[in-house]
């Protein structure tokens, strides 16, 4: 009878008891997560985007404001979230996070010392499981069916994966002397980003060398003559204005890129197409870049439609279309 009493007491307790899973990061540790977590804090951008194309619905919150004309590109699920700390964006936040009482923390994107440390940190002194994955762009079908396999999401995990191995795939092969390219940020177009930069990881994977003035540093500052000495093949802005500032600058226009239609500034709606944040949207920009423009807004309707979860209206593409058109000379 009492060994009857004690069975029955395990079965119920049994449900009550913590029960885990195990999810390799991108350090090499084996972390100890929920089986089946309800409350997943990214702890960046890069990392909210990510978990918002596979589960937003186990989300606590969005780690920035989203823009009105960011919005307007998302489906209600993702724009109903709250804005909540952001782990990664500055020291001290520890206590924040801990109140939001997520039973994970993830964390997504380059993967270094820093990144390291802070989720360290995170982990040491919430007690709370936190994972550090790989934001490599190449890496990016793996990461959603592992990803997908630790939150039970395996089905919707291998849409996104197929979704992104089809357009890594689609990059053609380099048979001919690479595309030389300078990336300009910032309203005016000189903050270069350098070939060791987050915003420079969509050329690396398109086979593109990627130029930058003399200096230190992942962003450089310099001068229309000084991008003119580069003499890039193709030249790409960050800011939707430099449409005007090339319209309005003879030197600008002037550059070889410019003159043969190879300037281009491109889409950031919702997220940008080369980065900000740099995680999955930026598989946009491979589309786009290794298509040459051929049926790129067709591929980001598409896009938006599997990974965000929400179809453009017809004016939405129709300014898609319009902003996907090289600079004019």
């Amino acid at each position: 009878m009492r060994r009857h009493l004690l069975c029955m007491l395990l079965l119920v307790l049994q449900p009550l008891a913590a029960r885990t899973a195990e999810i390799a990061d991108a350090t090499g540790r084996s972390v100890q997560i929920p089986d089946r977590p309800v409350r997943i804090l990214p702890a960046g951008p890069p990392a909210a985007v990510l978990l918002g194309a596979l589960a937003p619905d186990l989300m606590v919150g969005w780690p920035f404001s989203l823009s009105p004309e960011a919005r307007a590109w998302l489906p209600d699920v993702i724009n109903a979230l709250p804005k909540v700390p952001m782990l990664t964006g500055r020291q001290n936040v520890i206590a924040d996070v801990a109140f939001l009482h997520p039973d994970l923390i993830l964390d997504y994107g380059t993967v270094s010392p820093r990144y390291i440390q802070l989720d360290e940190d995170a982990h040491t002194k919430t007690g709370i499981p936190t994972v550090l994955l790989d934001g490599a762009l190449s890496k990016t079908p793996r990461i959603f069916r592992e990803l997908g396999v630790a939150l039970h999401r395996e089905e919707r995990a291998s849409v996104l994966a197929l979704e992104a191995e089809a357009i890594l795939a689609a990059v053609p092969p380099s048979h001919d002397a690479p595309l030389h390219v300078v990336y300009g940020l910032g309203p005016d177009g000189l903050d270069v980003a350098a070939a060791d930069a987050d915003a420079a990881a969509v050329f690396k994977v398109l086979g593109w060398q990627v130029l930058a003035p003399a200096g230190t540093g992942a962003i450089r500052r310099t001068s229309i003559d000084v991008i003119a000495s580069l003499n890039p093949d193709v030249l790409i802005f960050q800011s939707p204005g430099m449409r005007q500032v090339v319209a309005q600058s003879a030197q600008w226009r002037a550059l070889r890129a410019v003159q043969e239609h190879r300037a281009y500034v491109m889409p950031a709606r919702p997220f940008g197409w080369l980065g900000e944040p740099p995680s999955i949207n930026r598989l946009l920009g491979v589309a786009a870049l290794s298509s040459g423009g051929s049926g790129t807004a067709v591929l980001a309707a598409t896009f938006y439609a599997v990974v965000y979860g929400r179809s453009p209206t017809n004016e939405q593409m129709n300014a898609l279309r319009e902003s996907l058109q090289p600079l004019s000379p």
